[in-house]
Parts: structure tokens; sequence; C-alpha cells
């Protein structure tokens, strides 16, 4: 019996051999095989929309011959999850946007400022491409955000940026792709091995390095003056220059620093260089790290890309240039030049870096990731982007081809005539592994299109989509479902055979011809198929237009800032955000100025008689300067006040109660908790034995001894009304403020517990009763109260007792 789904034959680039697979499969669709096969063909990720394109392409790509497998009924995704008929979508159809990049004659006319605009990559066209995609399903520019169901409660709700991904065959693109989105403001993550030392902020940090461990370096000095650091322009960079042209242009700093005219310019360069020569000092001396950490905080660098669009990535990326510093000088090695000299050699490799994580995949951020690491997994919205990269066949151009059924093929060479050409031999291994590529290639195609939950949107660019057109134009006529073996062969990227398929769909328009679409007539199933297609062409210009837009709106912002004027603002509402922003107050204020963790011991300091200075605010308890040696280097340590007494609790915690006790046995035990560094000598010694067995001879010592349960250390945490524990408290919402204690001793009695406390205070003559027993109240009524509610017992008698002079109150 064999279980399996179509989608299981992949990663071939692993070592896996999809053909065992495709050869079962095989098998068991011969009914004189005596076993019989299960299709996990019906599928409950996707919306039906998803799953028809899905189909309407795959029925043109695979076959026998070139695909390895036949995509009929029996592999075609069946819609499953009739969930999603309950929750609609206004836009379910799966999209194709192409990028056209041929300019016309009459445009060039018609706009002549369009030379003046930057030349942008495929990468950066795409990257815009996305951004105003994934702009639309969030709701920007006051559109309504795009809703999709919620697979917990299968109902709708709006799209986050979590719920976007974008699939692409490699990961090359993914830099210029992040670094758009973090200009548009889009949060993005992808995990990147490489990009760490293309990132501009450490490459101005690299050049600041540089030019700290040897200034006479005209490139690093000339960029971490043109960089925020120092913000020259070119023409106080040229001024400089004009000082001394043969010199190195550190001597042309130091001659205009002597001898400028520009007192601004001279006052600029004079901070930098005083800077200069304090790092330089500081990186001969110091530890590495903790210059760049200094070069961060004189500069205000980091705090500088922290305000500008990707702040959280730069500034991880800045703490991650100080982490790998501190790491480099836990090795043998030591020194800024030793460390420029790593990265120098890192990046002679070609070596380089990921970039820092700023944002973890679980944030609410657009995910960019290879079609191959998404396999297994699922997104509401994807966007396969790359659609017309071409695909990789450098393993074809070798000089010599291995295949594992057809052996080792190498090129002839002539050493007479001195020349190479391949082999008969040669071009059948190379025909055959290329057409096993593309069969991976189809396969790969198949993950990237099934991995879409709600909407699916391709886009590619294209040279010229009216050449591309003309390359479809063969196929508008073919009869057939799977599209001709010559043209799947031919192919060069996914653009191609998708193109290629929908050129036929009833959908298609844009890609045929006027007259072609005329003249068409297939078969109604394949022209009428099901499946939804949206298909665009938008002209790059539109995207360059938009980066001249952003431009010329930075410029005005960057101008307005300098010369401290008002920009006009058409929208009221911004207006009322910034207003709702900068005078907002924080609700509750007592919160700030109150703990919302407190203790026993410190409500009874508040609680104690105040002037009309006191206050109950948070405040930094004041430190004395240190007077005197610590403890360690001193030759007769002192114990505190506090400390005796800790000393005292922790003797009366441990002590047996089930017998009696003498100076000498308590000496003893003393000892005993020595012994096992429950105590210290020093806190041995300062044992008052004599109080602790006058404490045994009062009738609460008795009561004690002979009590059948005893708790003795009791900690407890509770939770109370602020204005129980803060009497000036003001707000009027009900906050509880957590308190913690420990309660000495309980002994328990008939009708409840007795409540004791031990206190190890030296007490003068003037103290009366009266204050004594007021100085610990509250803080018996709270352990008191705690007990009660904790307990939900009676707490019947509360006592404290004093050592000092063998004192028992009761409250």
């Amino acid at each position: 019996m064999q279980y399996g789904a179509f989608c299981l034959p992949y990663y071939r680039f692993r070592h896996a051999e999809p053909t065992l697979f495709i050869h079962k499969y095989n098998q068991f669709s011969n009914e004189e095989n005596s076993g019989y096969r299960i299709d996990l063909s019906r599928n409950f990720r996707s919306r039906k929309e998803v799953l028809t394109a899905a189909n309407y392409i795959f029925r043109q790509l695979f076959d026998q011959e070139v695909g390895d497998i036949v995509y009929d009924e029996n592999q075609e995704l069946i819609y499953g999850n009739n969930a999603y008929d309950e929750v609609p979508l206004q836009q379910p159809e799966a999209e194709l946007l192409i990028i056209d990049k041929e300019d016309k004659e009459d445009e060039d006319n018609e706009q002549d400022n369009i030379e003046q605009l930057e030349d942008l990559e495929k990468a950066q066209l795409e990257a815009r491409a996305y951004a105003k995609k994934i702009k639309t399903w969030i709701g920007h520019n006051e559109e309504e955000p795009f809703e999709i169901m919620d697979k917990r409660t299968n109902s709708k709700r709006t799209v986050e940026y979590r719920d976007i991904v974008i699939l692409l065959r490699s990961m090359t693109w993914a830099p210029t792709i992040m670094e758009e989105f973090k200009k548009q403001g889009i949060p993005v993550y992808a995990e990147l091995s490489t990009g760490y030392f293309a990132a501009i902020e450490i490459q101005v940090m690299i050049s600041l390095l540089k030019i700290i461990d040897n200034p006479r370096q005209d490139i690093p000095l000339a960029a971490v003056l043109k960089s925020p650091i120092v913000q020259l322009e070119e023409d106080e960079l040229a001024s400089i220059r004009l000082m001394n042209k043969k010199g190195t242009y550190y001597d042309a700093l130091k001659q205009y620093l002597r001898n400028g005219e520009n007192t601004h310019l001279k006052e600029k360069l004079h901070h930098f260089y005083t800077l200069l020569k304090k790092w330089r000092k500081e990186a001969r001396q110091g530890a590495l790290s903790h210059l760049i950490w200094q070069i961060y905080q004189e500069t205000g660098y980091y705090d500088f890309v922290g305000g500008i669009p990707g702040g959280r990535q730069r500034q991880a990326n800045l703490r991650a240039l100080y982490d790998r510093a501190k790491g480099y000088e836990s090795t043998s090695f030591r020194g800024l030049f030793r460390f420029l000299r790593f990265i120098e050699r890192m990046e002679e490799k070609g070596d380089d870096l990921g970039a820092a994580k700023a944002l973890g995949e679980q944030e609410d951020v657009v995910r960019i990731m290879t079609i191959h690491k998404s396999k297994g997994l699922e997104f509401p919205l994807v966007i396969v982007g790359a659609m017309n990269k071409q695909f990789n066949q450098q393993d074809l151009r070798e000089k010599y081809l291995l295949h594992k059924e057809f052996g080792f093929a190498t090129k002839y060479i002539d050493p007479v005539k001195r020349v190479m050409y391949p082999t008969l031999l040669y071009h059948a291994i190379k025909t055959e592994m290329h057409r096993e590529l593309l069969a991976e290639e189809m396969r790969v195609l198949y993950v990237a299109l099934t991995r879409a939950r709600e909407k699916l949107v391709l886009v590619g660019t294209v040279p010229s989509l009216e050449k591309q057109k003309k390359k479809w134009e063969i196929i508008s006529n073919h009869p057939e479902w799977v599209l001709p073996n010559y043209f799947r062969l031919e192919s060069m990227s996914y653009l191609d055979w998708v193109g290629a398929s929908l050129v036929r769909h009833q959908d298609g328009e844009l890609l045929r011809f006027e007259d072609t679409s005329a003249s068409v007539q297939l078969p109604t199933e394949i022209i009428s198929d099901e499946s939804k297609w949206s298909i665009t062409c938008i002209h790059h210009r539109k995207y360059q237009t938009i980066d001249e837009q952003n431009r010329t709106k930075k410029e005005d912002v960057e101008t307005a800032i300098k010369k401290w004027t008002l920009m006009d603002i058409e929208a009221d509402e911004l207006q009322e955000e910034v207003h709702k922003r900068l005078n907002y107050t924080y609700p509750f204020q007592d919160a700030i100025h109150f703990r919302a963790k407190q203790t026993v011991t410190e409500m009874k300091r508040q609680h104690e008689i105040k002037d009309s200075y006191s206050d109950e605010a948070i405040i930094a308890p004041f430190r004395a300067p240190i007077k005197q040696r610590p403890r360690f280097m001193q030759k007769e340590k002192q114990l505190t006040k506090a400390e005796i007494g800790t000393a005292m609790h922790t003797v009366m915690q441990h002590i047996p109660l089930e017998r009696g006790w003498d100076e000498t046995s308590l000496h003893e035990f003393v000892a005993m908790l020595e012994a096992k560094e429950m105590l210290t000598r020093e806190e041995g010694q300062v044992i008052n034995v004599q109080a602790i067995l006058a404490f045994f001879a009062t009738d609460i010592g008795q009561l004690l001894k002979n009590a059948e349960q005893v708790e003795r250390e009791v900690p407890f945490s509770l939770t109370l009304k602020a204005k129980e524990v803060y009497p000036n408290w003001q707000d009027e919402n009900e906050e509880r403020i957590f308190l913690q204690g420990v309660i000495d001793c309980l002994i328990k009695v008939d009708d409840g517990w007795v409540l004791l406390d031990y206190k190890t205070d030296q007490l003068t003559d003037k103290m009366t009763e009266t204050e004594l027993r007021n100085k610990y109240q509250l803080q018996l009524d709270l352990y008191s109260k705690a007990l009660e509610q904790i307990w939900n017992e009676p707490v019947v008698k509360k006592y404290v007792y004093y050592f000092d002079r063998t004192l028992l109150l009761s409250l």
C-alpha cells in the first residue's frame, strides 16, 4: 500500500532522489500490482481560487517526459475547506503583476525629466511593487484594509504584516528588498548570512575606526566627514582639499584648521579633530569595545540611526559591532589595528556576517524566505517574487559532467589544434541534466504556488512586454492542455511558464496581441477554465516617480528643519494627532511615584511620625562617601545592627524547643550553627546568650516551649488597596499593592494563633512602653491581617519581645 501526495518528491539538491517516489507512484498506479495507492490530494489549507489557479498552471507544465509525472485529475488539488465559503473575499482571484522596463521613444520625448531619474535595478523595482501591494492590503492612504479569515474563529479580521510572506527562489535580492521596505516604513524579517558589512552604519563606523588607527587614509576620512557624525557638504569637502592639493586629506584638514576662512566649517572641524585625538589616545590605552561605545555616546550616532528608517535594525547592527569587538578581545588578539585587519581579511575573502537580528520571526513583520524553506508552511497572503529570474544552470556549464545513470562525460581536448569542444556523450548527459533541472524547478514552483491560504500574487520584471508577448504568441493556438515540450525545455524562468500558461486563459488578454485574441480558437475547457486571474502590467517609471516624490518630500522636511520654519500640513487630523502626542499626560500619576511592591518593614517606616518636609515618593537613599576601608581589608570586622539582628533571628529560628537550655548548652548550640556555616564566627560571638535564656524564662517563652504546633520564619505575600498602603494616594482607580513580609513566630492555641515578633533594637531609658507599642503596631497589624486572610484563622494575641530589656509587650 502506498500513501502519498503529489508535492512530496522534492529537494534533489539535498541528495534526495525524487525518481524513487515517482517510480513507486507509477508502480502502484498499475492495475496488475497487488497493492493500491491512496492519493492525499484534498487540500484544507487554501481557498478555492488559489487551488484552481495552481491547477490551471500545472496542468500545462507537468507530464511524464519533462516533469516526471502526469498532472491529471488524480494529482489535482481538491478544495476541501468549506469554511472559506462562509467568509468570502472581495478580491479572491490570483494576481500576476508584470513590471515592464521598456522605454518607448515617445515617452522619452514627452518627459524631459526622465533622464534625471536613476535607473533602478530589478530588485528595487519589485521591492517597490511589493511595498505598494502590502500598503494596499494594510490600509494605507485611507484605503480599506484587506480582510482575511481567522482560522481560530472562522470570522473575518483585518490583515496584519505577519500574515504576509515574500517567497524568492534565492535570497540574493533580500537585502535590497529589506532596505526598500525600511525606507517605506514596512517592518520586515529575513534570515540573512550576508549584508552586515554592507550596512551603511557599519561602513561609517569601520571608516571611523580606520582613521582612529591611521588618520592619513583619504577615503575613510572623507567618508566620516561626509557622514552624519560631522555632516560636511560636498563644497566644504572641496574647500578642505584646496588647502593642500598634493598632501593627504588629513594634512589638508589640519591646514584648514590653521588658515581656513569659513568660521562655521572650522568650528565643526575643530570639534571633530578634538574628538579624534581623544579617541586615538583611548585606542592606545583602553579596550576596543569601550572605545566603540564611547564613540556612540559622544557622537550621538547610535541615537541618530535609531531615528531614521530601519532604525531598530541599524541600532542592532551597531550593538553587534560592539559585541563582536568585545568577543574579539576575549581571544588572544588585542588592539584596534588587528581588529581592522581581521575585518579586511574577511572582506578580501568575500566572507560576510549576517545582519544582527532586531526583529523576531514571531513579531508583526513581513517575512522574506526562500521557496525551499517555505515547504510545509502556510501563509494567508503570499507574494512570489523574481518570477523572471533565470534558472541557475551553472552546473551544466562545467568542463565535465557526472550523472548517476549515464556516468561521466568531459569535453574533448585537442592538444595539437589547441581546441576544446563537447563530445556526443557530454551533450547527452547535459540534455538529461537540463531536463531534470527543469523538472525540479517545476516542483519548486508547485511549492511556491501552494503556500497561500487566501491570496496569491506573482510578480515579475521583463525587459520588454512586447517581446515577451511574441514569445508567448506561438502558444496562443496550441490546442492541448500541456505546453509543447520544446517550449518548456527552452524556458529560462518561472514567468516564461506562467505567462505561456495564462496566454490562453480568458483573463489573459493583456498577454496577447489584439489580432491574436480575435483569432484564438481553443477548447472551451482551456480558455474558460474556472480559475480566476487578475493580470496587470505597470511601467517601471511609475515606481521611479514614487522615489522622486519621496525624495522631494524628504528634502522639503530637511529644509524646514534647518531653517526652523513651519510646514503646511493639510490634514487636520494629523495636527490633532501631533498635538495629542506632544501634550499627552500619563493618567496614573500616583503609580509613577509609589512602588507597586512593598515590604512590611518599609510600610512601617513610612507610617512613622513625619515632619512637614517628609515625603513618600520613591527617592534613592543617600549614600555617604566611603570613610573606611572595605570590610575584607579591615583587621577587625564589626557587624552592623542589622547583621546582629539577623544572627539572633537565625538562632531563634533553629533552636530546638523540646529541651531545656543553660548557658553552656546554648554556647554549644551556637558553635554547632557555626560549624554548619549557618552563622559566621563573627556572628556567633555577638549572640546574646543571656537574653535568649531570659526569653525562655518568661511566660511567652514557656508557652512557646509547651505548644503543640509552632511555625517560625513564615513568609507571606498579600495584595492591599493602594490607599491602605499609601495615605496620600489620590487616584480613584482600584490599584493594588503587592506586600511581602516574614513573620518571626506563630504559636498555635485553642482558639487561634498567637503572633510573636522578636526585636533586637537597642532601647534607651527615655523610650516608654507606649512609644514601643506604637512603633510596631502597624507591622503586627499587617502580619495579623495577612495570616487571617491567607490561612482563614484568627489571631487572638500579638506580642513584641525586646531582647535588650527582656521586655514583652502585648499589642
